[in-house]
């Protein structure tokens, strides 16, 4: 088990610019290499109506997956996806759910781990 605590970024905009700021701010922490968690450890949760951005048919989606396959946990809240209108088969490729966003970023706060909301 590692000593390092684990980092959730909690993303809830539905606004173009402020989601692009947001990923450009996740890809700056997983590439800084002054930061000690590793990707693995890094959690993106989203919720409300920034669900939509981690659809396949999003604009953001290649970029969404390419974090995913540098070991961060994305994961779309369940409860905004079915909001929404839409399904977990929806969501780019490794992106996956919690059942409510809220709850996770309450969880890993009582846990004592780092907690980032962007924007």
């Amino acid at each position: 088990m590692s000593n390092h605590r684990s980092i959730l970024v909690h993303v809830s905009t539905d606004d173009v610019g402020d989601w692009q700021m947001a990923l450009r701010n996740l890809a700056n922490l997983v590439n800084d290499d002054s930061v000690e968690t590793p990707p693995e450890l890094m959690e993106v949760v989203v919720n409300g109506s920034g669900v939509r951005f981690l659809l396949e048919s999003s604009p953001e989606a290649a970029k969404v997956t390419r974090m995913a396959e540098a070991g961060v946990d994305i994961a779309a809240c369940t409860n905004s996806l079915d909001r929404f209108g839409h399904a977990a088969q929806e969501l780019a490729t490794g992106v996956t759910t919690v059942r409510s966003g809220v709850a996770e970023v309450v969880r890993v706060q009582q846990r004592g781990d780092i907690y980032l909301k962007l924007p």
